[in-house]
This record gives C-alpha cells, sequence and structure tokens, in this order.
C-alpha cells in the first residue's frame, strides 16, 4: 500500500496536475475538513497555516515530513517536528519577486491614492462634487527595508527606478547588495527615525514579534509611511491604530495582521489613511504554482529516502 500524502490548501493554490507527480510514489488526497480527524494515517503532509505542534503530531505516528505552503513557518513548531524526526520544510525561494511586486503595488497605491482614485472615478468624479486630494512623489524619499533578506533584496532591486535613496536594518551586513544597488546598512534607530517609507521583511520569530510598537511609531516621521506584506504579529495593531488616529505617522499599507481574516470591526479598516489587502502578496497564478512544486518536490524527495531540498533553517543537515 502506497504512503498517504493530505494536501490541505486547495487545488487552486495547488493544481491537480503537480499533486498528480506524486501519484507513483503514494497516494495523494485533497482534505475535506478538519485536518485533525484525517492525520492518523498520513505520511506526509502539504499543510498550509494550520498549526503544526507537538499535539498535532501525537495524532500522527506516520507523519514524516511537514511541507510548508509559503516561505514562513511560524505556525509549524520545529523543535516539535526535530523531536519527532519530522521534516520540515518550506518554499523559500519562489515567491520572492511576486511578494516584493506587491510591496511596490501597496507602496505606490498608498503614495498614489489608488485605492481612492479608484473609487473616486467610479463615483465621483463625473459629479464635479470634489476633488481627489494629491498623493505624493518616490522620487527624493528614503526608502528603508527592515530585513534584507531574499524578499527585501527583491523589494531593493525593484527601487532602483524611482529616485529613492535606500537604506537598510539586518542582523546580517549585506556587502554585496551594498556595492551593487548603493544602500546603505544603518542602525534600527536610524532606520525608524529616517524612513520615508519603512517596509519590513523580516520573519516572525520570538525576537521580532512586536518589534515596531508604540516606542518604535514615535520615533518615525510623521510623513513615513509603514509596510507590511511579512507577518502580521510583527506590528502592534493597538499601537499602530493610534498612530494613525493620532496623524503621528502619515499612513500604513499592509498586507498581513495579527489576526487573519482580519475581522470587519478591525479599527484599521475604517481609516483613511490605511491601503490594506488579504495577506495576498503572493496570490498570483505563476507564483502559486512555483511554490506547489517546491512543496510537492520537497514531498517527493522524503518519499523516495532523499533529503528534502528546502528543509527550514533550524534543521539544515537534519538526516531522519
Amino acid at each position: 500500500m502506497k504512503p498517504l500524502v493530505l494536501i490541505s490548501p486547495g487545488t487552486i493554490n495547488v493544481p491537480e496536475d503537480v499533486s498528480r507527480t506524486l501519484k507513483d510514489v503514494a497516494e495523494v488526497a485533497y482534505l475535506k475538513g478538519d485536518l485533525e480527524e484525517h492525520i492518523a494515517e498520513a505520511s506526509a503532509l502539504l499543510v498550509g497555516m494550520e498549526r503544526i505542534d507537538a499535539e498535532f503530531l501525537a495524532k500522527a505516528p506516520k507523519l514524516g515530513i511537514a511541507a510548508r505552503f509559503g516561505v514562513g513557518y511560524d505556525n509549524v513548531d520545529v523543535e516539535a517536528c526535530t523531536a519527532r524526526k519530522v521534516y520540515a520544510t518550506h518554499t523559500p525561494d519562489v515567491l520572492s519577486g511576486g511578494v516584493a511586486d506587491h510591496t511596490w503595488a501597496l507602496i505606490l497605491g498608498f503614495m498614489r491614492r489608488i485605492p481612492k482614485a479608484d473609487t473616486h472615478a467610479r463615483t465621483e468624479w463625473a459629479k464635479r462634487e470634489r476633488s481627489l486630494p494629491f498623493g505624493w512623489d518616490m522620487e527624493g524619499k528614503v526608502l528603508g527595508i527592515l530585513g534584507l533578506g531574499r524578499i527585501g533584496s527583491e523589494v531593493l532591486k525593484r527601487s532602483q527606478g524611482f529616485g529613492v535613496e535606500t537604506i537598510y536594518n539586518d542582523l546580517i551586513e549585506k556587502t554585496g547588495l551594498e556595492k551593487r544597488y548603493g544602500v546603505k546598512r544603518v542602525d534600527y534607530d536610524t532606520l525608524l527615525r529616517t524612513s520615508d517609507i519603512l517596509t519590513v521583511h523580516v520573519p516572525l520569530t520570538p525576537l521580532t514579534r512586536r518589534m515596531i510598537g508604540a516606542e518604535e511609531l514615535g520615533k518615525m516621521k510623521p510623513s513615513a509611511v509603514l509596510v507590511n506584506t511579512s507577518r502580521g504579529p510583527v506590528i502592534d495593531e493597538k499601537a499602530l491604530t493610534e498612530a494613525l488616529k493620532r496623524k503621528q505617522i502619515r499612513g500604513a499599507a499592509l498586507d498581513v495582521f495579527e489576526e487573519e481574516p482580519t475581522p470587519l470591526d478591525n479599527p484599521l479598516l475604517g481609516l483613511d489613511n490605511v491601503v490594506v489587502t488579504p495577506h495576498a502578496a503572493s496570490a498570483t497564478w505563476e507564483t502559486r504554482r512555483k511554490m506547489a512544486e517546491t512543496a510537492v518536490a520537497n514531498i517527493r524527495a522524503y518519499l523516495e529516502g532523499r533529503r528534502p531540498p528546502n528543509l527550514v533553517p533550524e534543521q539544515e543537515g537534519a538526516e531522519f
């Protein structure tokens, strides 16, 4: 009997022609209903945002790999997986460009008031009752990048045509990117105080959770715009809401939230100096297909007795 592979994201994310490539080595089933009700017989799991922790793993005695559909894996308890000799993988390289594109869409959408302009053109322009407020140019602004990893570096590459000064803060000095793109490494305090647009590209860890709170927001320029396409809990949402209400900073452009889906009564959604999207930065046909292919490749490697190629960093060198 072939091992069972369960797929949590639907066919829109993991197309059937991609999952079908596992048919020679496994039985493949798309999950319907509660994941925990079906996990007992699974040898491999292609998982979305469901929580994979010690309690979950105790219900999955046959599981050998949890293949995360995405680059972030804060929903996966890697320590618990390692203790149970379960590989934890992700899709780190294939979505960077798509997320960087979306980051710039949010930046430009806010700076040029695209959502407001769209509504104005559809409902008010022909009435000539009032005009659309002006936006702001990019040229001459300081773009600050918090986290110059895979996605942050793609955001940097896309900044080159906009006439912005670029600065960054990262635990690791990126000398190659500094030489190639002229980006300058600064300390965190300088990044906060100097950036006209601050875009966040760090993973969610105990160190980064709520790393932007009331104190940090208080250091930013009144004209600053905060952009987040990483993870919602990196920013203290209540502190951000208060800062935006008081016009302490100019605005925010957010793809991620502390709670997802974010409730319709989230006060951020009622503010006119916020542009939002529903955690959709990787939501293109091309990117999602590449993510699916990478996740499936990780599972196939495991089923064939090979080390999965995209282990999370904490499991680098692991052989179970």
